[in-house]
């Protein structure tokens, strides 16, 4: 059996110092797998955006087992627009991870660049554009291309089409789909809509209080819920359907 891309054994985290120092996990376990898409479900506070920033390295304040064994994993944000830099264009913000992973020759990473733009669907007429001349959906196929340059095999979502209408959804879901499968990739897919989770997850985990109370394949987790929490959050995605 392969090594997992994330082993997570009775992690726990807090923010804050002092009177101020606040639990947000509690001795969470799970493994993704290479090749896997995993989601992590919970409503608002429930810690999955803090469980994602720990596989990235971006909380400090933690203690458990976390292993990473990827290479440089990367974040793609809810919001495209507030993680492009504005005052940029395309080109610069995708040249940019090359130039900090230290490719020095400009025109080897223009060169980079503009092979990689079929693969998230933009065109090389985009590269000379900010982020406020693309719609939403380019800007989030930017940013996908942004976590993806650099060759990195995990990738962590954060609710990654929540801003997107329905129909845009939709092609971002598929875009991921076909480059996991296309580069060899694992997901870490954060999201609160039970719906979106069900397209692209192969198991899900579900979260609250910063504990996971129930983790298994999709269909078993979505068909058969055990806990009161998850029966509670499909109930709730079923009205809203």
């Amino acid at each position: 059996m392969a090594e997992p891309i994330v082993h997570i054994r009775d992690l726990s985290s807090w923010y804050g110092r002092g009177k101020d120092r606040k639990q947000v996990l509690r001795r969470v376990s799970l493994d993704l797998a290479p090749g896997e898409v995993l989601g992590i479900v919970g409503e608002s506070g429930s810690g999955k955006s803090t469980l994602a920033k720990c596989v990235l390295g971006m909380v400090a304040d933690v203690i458990g087992t976390l292993c990473v064994n990827s290479e440089r994993p990367q974040m793609v944000f809810q919001d495209p627009y507030g993680s492009l830099n504005p005052a940029k264009t395309v080109g610069w913000i995708l040249e940019e991870p090359l130039r900090a992973a230290g490719m020095r020759n400009r025109a080897e990473r223009r060169e980079k660049v503009v092979r990689f733009l079929p693969l998230v669907g933009l065109e090389e007429e985009h590269l000379s554009r900010k982020p406020a001349q693309l719609s939403g959906g380019q800007r989030q196929r930017v940013a996908i291309a942004a976590a993806l340059i650099q060759g990195s095999k995990l990738i962590v979502l954060d609710e990654p089409v929540s801003a997107l209408d329905v129909t845009l959804q939709a092609q971002i879901l598929r875009l991921l789909a076909d480059l996991k499968e296309e580069l060899g990739l694992s997901y870490l897919f954060i999201s609160h809509d039970l719906a979106v989770v069900y397209q692209l997850c192969d198991r899900v985990a579900v979260m609250t209080g910063g504990e996971i109370v129930e983790e298994g394949d999709v269909d078993t987790i979505y068909d058969h819920p055990r806990h009161p929490y998850t029966k509670k959050l499909l109930d709730a995605s079923l009205a809203l359907d």
